[in-house]
């Protein structure tokens, strides 16, 4: 195999991966290391290095290894794309710290159980396969569900992950829904709160006594987008909290479940043929965050994808 290695000198101890790559006689600047960084072909100490690795700081007597004929490098990562697209996973962003995807209807934002990692594709799994050629990871840092379509962040590095976890954890971001609910909602908009807790033997939430040792007090604010007659409203919901499935109970309470609900559904409900729909017409439309390097604000959107599309223009 075609290779350049390099011991780093003493004179270079800590320094910037990517200025050691520089001094590399087939590099030669650092523009140049920062795409050999992103072909995948670099490792220190054995250590798969990617472009998010270009700052990382280097110790005096590391190894650091550029395999310019590995084979496969490419390929792998032309594959790994090949196979998010057949996911139907499209990147609406990414920079060294983040990624963020739309993620269609049945897909796992991660696999829960072992089983689901050996059978399912996931959100986490996709990108992953994409990220590894370029020694790059995929740390998941909040989940939309199965049938809910829209915007999933990443982080690409544990920092990254760490920051956006505490982010989520004190409901900081931005989190935009668009749902269509049966049924006309009075007023255009209010105020959604229910105190909530998971039941981990039927999966699903549940609305519980305030007192209940695990009851969380989940909030959602909602306006009107738009109505169809008596049949149905076009909503835009935004999160204070962020339950699993805090949307579709919310939703179910107020005595307007989401069309395409199969769950979170009165007992003898009856849907008009013209509302019927494959899953339920959830959508995260808008995410933002604080960036976990810059300290900036980070907004993604998703579109509306094609099922939800049809059905609000059989439903105009």
């Amino acid at each position: 195999m075609d290779e350049e290695t390099r011991r780093v000198p003493p004179e270079q101890d800590g320094e910037r991966l990517d200025k050691v790559l520089a001094g590399m006689e087939r590099v030669g600047s650092r523009g140049r290391a920062r795409k050999v960084l992103a072909s995948g072909k670099v490792t220190v100490d054995g250590e798969p290095m990617g472009e998010a690795d270009q700052g990382r700081r280097v110790p005096a007597g590391a190894l650091v290894v550029i395999a310019w004929s590995r084979p496969g490098t490419a390929f792998a990562r032309h594959a790994a794309r090949a196979a998010l697209d057949r996911a139907g996973l499209e990147i609406r962003y990414e920079d060294r710290a983040l990624i963020a995807v739309d993620k269609p209807a049945g897909l796992l934002t991660d696999s829960a159980t072992r089983k689901q990692a050996r059978e399912e594709v996931s959100v986490r799994a996709g990108v992953h396969a994409l990220m590894r050629p370029r020694g790059d990871r995929a740390f998941v840092v909040h989940r939309i569900d199965r049938d809910t379509t829209g915007v999933v962040l990443l982080a690409k590095t544990e920092p990254a992950m760490r920051h956006l976890r505490a982010q989520f954890r004190a409901h900081g971001p931005e989190r935009v829904y668009r749902c269509v609910v049966h049924g006309r909602i009075r007023g255009e908009e209010g105020e959604w709160s229910h105190p909530m807790a998971w039941n981990g033997r039927i999966l699903r939430q549940e609305v519980v006594d305030p007192e209940h040792p695990r009851a969380v007090l989940a909030s959602a604010r909602w306006r009107v987008l738009e109505r169809f007659g008596a049949l149905a409203t076009l909503l835009e919901v935004r999160l204070h909290t962020g339950r699993r499935n805090q949307i579709r109970l919310h939703a179910e309470q107020e005595g307007h479940p989401l069309v395409g609900e199969r769950l979170y559904v009165p007992v003898g409900f009856e849907v008009p043929p013209p509302l019927r729909f494959h899953r339920q017409a959830l959508h995260a439309a808008r995410l933002g965050v604080e960036h976990p390097d810059s300290g900036e604000r980070v907004v993604i959107e998703s579109p509306d994808p094609p099922d939800l599309a049809d059905l609000l223009r059989r439903l105009r």
